[in-house]
């Protein structure tokens, strides 16, 4: 065979193997995920590894909804392997670019909406006792070993309310977040609503938090809201400290 047509046989092996690449359906990545993150599932694959959807996406046995990705050619030049993600469900709306490995993970613009309910699974509430909306516009987050070693960007809680011990509005709050030498600050303050929130919040690297602060019933003679402030320690002329520390 002369070097001539062995460039063609070579240049055909290779668009062959380009072309499996590109159209490698997802379902057969989906076995190899759910081994490997076992806490992950998704149903209803469509599509490529590249370019396609999953009907349900779900993490630890709760469900987030649709999901659609869309490969990243740019992380490539940044010797990340990327992608950008859409999730959508009633009531939850998120998107966010994606790049990195299991043991660092960068995520940009993170951008949308979700109930409060759909997070009550990592929180000390019992089912449907909280309320509210989680509207989340970060810069970026970057994960190391899944924790958090920088944030920039803000965390809105807005309508929420509880249902447990007993019925209460609480208002619309805001979180900041942004890195530091030392970590990951944030502050916390109310933004509307009968409760007077003023925190503050402080992640190490080795994934140590710190989240201290104050709360007040804006009305004294709420009786309510002050009813359930009873349970918090520290009441100094009505105003609560809190201290909320341990490690992720």
């Amino acid at each position: 065979m002369s070097w001539r047509s062995g460039r063609w046989w070579l240049a055909g092996i290779v668009a062959y193997l380009v072309f499996l690449l590109a159209t490698l359906p997802a379902g057969y990545v989906v076995g190899w995920l759910h081994k490997r993150v076992p806490d992950l599932r998704l149903a209803g694959v469509q599509g490529s590894v590249w370019a396609g959807s999953a009907q349900d996406i779900a993490w630890q046995g709760q469900s987030w909804g649709l999901l659609r990705w869309r490969f990243d050619w740019a992380a490539l030049f940044a010797g990340h392997v990327g992608f950008f993600l859409f999730l959508n469900a009633p009531d939850l709306v998120l998107q966010a670019r994606v790049a990195g490995n299991r043991s660092r993970l960068l995520l940009e613009d993170v951008v949308g909406h979700l109930p409060v309910n759909q997070v009550v699974h990592w929180l000390p509430l019992p089912s449907g006792s909280v309320a509210g909306q989680i509207n989340i516009r970060m810069q970026r987050m970057i994960l190391i070993n899944a924790r958090p070693s920088a944030a920039d960007g803000m965390i809105n809680l807005t309508g929420l309310s509880l249902s447990w011990p007993q019925s209460v509005v609480l208002g619309d709050y805001e979180l900041k977040l942004q890195t530091q030498g030392d970590g990951v600050h944030g502050s916390l303050l109310d933004t509307s609503g009968p409760l007077i929130v003023q925190g503050s919040l402080r992640v190490t690297p080795d994934g140590g938090y710190d989240l201290t602060g104050i709360v007040a019933a804006r009305d004294p003679a709420d009786t309510a809201l002050n009813n359930l402030l009873q349970y918090l320690p520290g009441n100094q002329g009505g105003k609560h400290t809190f201290n909320i520390n341990g490690k992720w």
